[in-house]
């Protein structure tokens, strides 16, 4: 199983910001509170799903122990399978940091769905066990999991894309590059947004073709739109298995996450569902492939 290319990550990451991934100037403009919960332990799994705010925690089968925290919409039901949306941070940052920039807990209310903020899942297979204890505990409908990442955790989508695309049927990652070659496995559509003032910028034209290679897809078609208050460049490409590409470009924009991008990217995902379901555990814990 491939793993994250940790040092480089780390490294560029670090020659970006001092301070750690910037808030955005431009945040998604919902009124919902920033997560503030009364306790940093995980509480156990409920018994029943439960709507609202839970911070979790899960030994995996390898020993590795995530936190995560997970928003539940009122929809939530045993026995009604609902889409679930993995959502990683940057670092330095927290899965709080990550609920209060996207504000995706706001609009999983309004249009049923799960929202999960894990904290250090090290690389894919934490991720597939993590997916496992999700979907035995809460009420997933294993063709509609999705991830988005900024940063950092954008970085993370780029793996998970190309070594979970079996389990996983969409990806976002905002403002994050990927090293090296990479395809997905399985085909799946992924939506990326990238600023023209990012430190990444540079980056960003390489990381796009690069994928569009792996996923075999078509010269885009492109639109002039407008992104955080400014002049953007939409290009939607058609790819394997009738996937998609899609890259916002946006021209002042630097290393953050924009507000139209929360919604653009549940709207993405909504329409991109898996071809099948998540498959079996292995017996030694670990996902299929």
């Amino acid at each position: 199983m491939r793993r994250f290319p940790l040092l480089g990550i780390l490294l560029l990451l670090a020659a970006c910001s001092s301070g750690g991934d910037p808030e955005p100037d431009d945040g998604p403009t919902s009124s919902t509170p920033a997560i503030l919960l009364e306790t940093d332990t995980p509480s156990p799994d409920p018994a029943e799903p439960l709507a609202g705010d839970h911070r979790l925690g899960a030994t995996l089968p390898d020993g590795a122990e995530v936190e995560y925290l997970l928003h539940a919409p009122p929809a939530v039901e045993r026995g009604r399978p609902l889409p679930l949306v993995l959502v990683f941070h940057g670092s330095p940052g927290s899965p709080e940091d990550m609920a209060r920039l996207t504000r995706f807990d706001a609009l999983a209310d309004d249009e049923g769905f799960l929202v999960v903020y894990p904290s250090s899942v090290g690389d894919p297979e934490e991720v597939g066990a993590l997916l496992d204890r999700l979907t035995d505990v809460w009420p997933v409908d294993t063709r509609r999991v999705y991830a988005a990442g900024f940063s950092r955790g954008a970085s993370t989508t780029y793996v998970l894309a190309e070594d979970l695309s079996r389990r996983i049927a969409a990806f976002a990652p905002v403002s994050g590059i990927q090293y090296g070659d990479f395809a997905p496995r399985s085909p799946v559509s992924l939506i990326t947004f990238q600023g023209g003032r990012d430190e990444f910028a540079s980056a960003f034209p390489a990381v796009n073709r690069q994928w569009a290679r792996g996923a075999r897809c078509d010269q885009p078609s492109t639109t002039e739109v407008t992104v955080a208050g400014g002049p953007a460049r939409r290009s939607v490409a058609q790819c394997a298995a009738g996937t998609e590409h899609v890259v916002y470009h946006v021209e002042r924009m630097g290393h953050v996450w924009p507000r139209e991008a929360t919604r653009i990217i549940w709207e993405f995902f909504a329409a991109h569902p898996h071809s099948r379901a998540l498959p079996p555990v292995s017996r030694s814990g670990r996902p299929a492939r």
